[in-house]
């Protein structure tokens, strides 16, 4: 009886395509994958900085999409073939967010899938946001967008982005980026 019942689970498993993750959901085990990935390519670069993760942003991150998917110029890049990913400044609020968005690659809880896309953001992109220093204040999320007309599929999409930490402007001295 106990076998049956372990072939049912199984076999009602296989066919939902929900597997097992040991307690961490996949798009947990996602973003950890990124998070690895873009830690890797700062420890590889000459100009190193410290990576700063601020998980409160992430409430932020569906009005940073929208915005960014307005945006005419914004590109959603394949993390798979990516070279170079292009500072894109969203205003959410009060704040700015340099963002990057990427489509969802088959193997996405894989940190090799984002090892791409992690070196053009450490090289060319998240260097930008700095403050204090070397810090960059980073926030990874995934948002489901759904279709504008209601007809089209919904897409995951791996938002990246860093908060802009702005200066005070005072008479002719600029100070810098500080929190």
């Amino acid at each position: 009886m106990a076998e049956l019942l372990f072939y049912c689970k199984f076999s009602a498993t296989a066919l939902t395509g929900c597997w097992p993750s040991g307690g961490s959901s996949s798009s947990e085990q996602t973003k950890n994958a990124v998070k690895t990935a873009l830690k890797a390519a700062v420890e590889q670069n000459e100009d190193s900085y410290n990576l700063v993760e601020n998980k409160a942003l992430s409430v932020k991150a569906r009005a940073i999409l929208e915005a960014y998917l307005q945006d005419e110029y914004a590109d959603v890049y394949n993390p798979l073939d990516v070279t170079e990913v292009y500072q894109t400044d969203e205003p959410v609020g009060d704040d700015y967010f340099g963002t990057a968005v990427f489509s969802m690659p088959e193997n996405a809880v894989d940190p090799q899938a984002w090892k791409r896309a992690a070196n053009a953001l450490v090289a060319n992109f998240l260097c930008y946001y700095q403050y204090n220093g070397n810090n960059v204040e980073f926030c990874v999320e995934i948002v489901k967008q759904e279709a504008a007309d209601g007809q089209g599929e919904a897409a995951d999409y791996m938002v990246i982005f860093a908060k802009k930490h702005d200066g005070e402007e005072g008479g002719e001295i600029w100070t810098p980026p500080a929190l």
